[in-house]
C-alpha cells in the first residue's frame, strides 16, 4: 500500500526512521523497479550545516524541498550521479531524508543494464548500495526532481517495519558541515549487505 501525504508530513527524523524497510518503486518506461530501503540521512534545514537549505538558502532547483512533504527532492552530484531525497514537514520547512541504500527487490535485469553490472560475477550487493548507485539502478534522475510521491510513477509502499533492527550513526561525506557532521541522523538497517559503505 503506497504510503499517503500524511507520512511524509511529521518530523523529518521520525520519518527517516520510519521508511526503513518501506518499498521505493519506479514505474519507468522500462518496466517496474523497486527496492526495500535499508539506508537514510535526516536533513533538518535552515539550521543544519550539512543541508542544502542551510540559513535559508532557495535557488530555483531546489523549490521542491520548499514544498509539503511527499515531494521528491534530486540533485546532481557530478557527472550522471544523482541523489534522491524525500521532502518532509510542511510547506515552507525545506527539510528532506536522503535514500543513502536499498535491498533490490523487482527488476534486477533493469538495474543491471543501468549500472552495467554482472551479477554472475557476485555483485549483487554493490548494485544499490550507495545514493548514486540505486538512482542509476532505478533510472533516477533530475527529470524526476519535484515529483509528488503520492502519484504513480515514482513513489512509496509501505513494507516490513524493521525500526527494532535499524541503529543511528553520524551521517557520511559531510565533514564541511563542522559540528553538525557529528549528528546522529544516518540510519540503517543493521547486518543488512545493502547498506553502503
Amino acid at each position: 500500500m503506497k504510503v499517503e501525504r500524511s507520512f511524509y508530513e511529521r518530523e523529518t527524523l521520525i520519518v527517516a526512521k520510519d521508511l526503513l524497510g518501506c518499498i521505493l518503486v519506479h514505474k519507468s518506461k522500462d518496466g517496474e523497479i523497486s527496492g526495500r530501503i535499508v539506508e537514510t540521512e535526516a536533513y533538518l534545514g535552515i539550521n543544519d550545516k550539512a543541508a542544502h537549505s542551510y540559513s535559508g538558502r532557495h535557488t530555483p532547483r531546489m523549490d521542491p524541498l520548499y514544498q509539503k512533504g511527499g515531494f521528491a527532492y534530486i540533485y546532481q552530484l557530478h557527472g550522471y550521479n544523482y541523489c534522491f531525497n524525500v521532502v518532509t514537514e510542511k510547506a515552507e520547512v525545506p527539510q528532506a531524508v536522503l535514500i543513502r541504500a536499498l535491498e533490490p527487490l523487482v527488476g534486477l535485469e533493469l538495474m543491471t543494464q543501468h549500472r552495467s553490472i554482472d551479477l554472475s560475477l557476485g555483485k549483487l550487493k554493490n548494485l544499490t548500495n550507495g545514493p548514486s548507485k540505486l538512482c542509476q539502478a532505478l533510472d533516477i534522475d533530475t527529470s524526476l526532481n519535484g515529483i509528488d510521491l503520492c502519484e504513480d510513477e515514482l513513489f512509496i509502499t509501505k513494507g516490513d517495519d524493521l525500526k527494532t533492527q535499524f541503529m543511528a550513526t553520524p551521517r557520511i561525506n559531510i565533514n564541511y558541515a563542522e559540528e553538525d557532521k557529528d549528528k546522529p541522523w544516518r540510519f540503517l538497517i543493521k547486518g543488512n549487505e545493502f547498506v553502503s559503505h
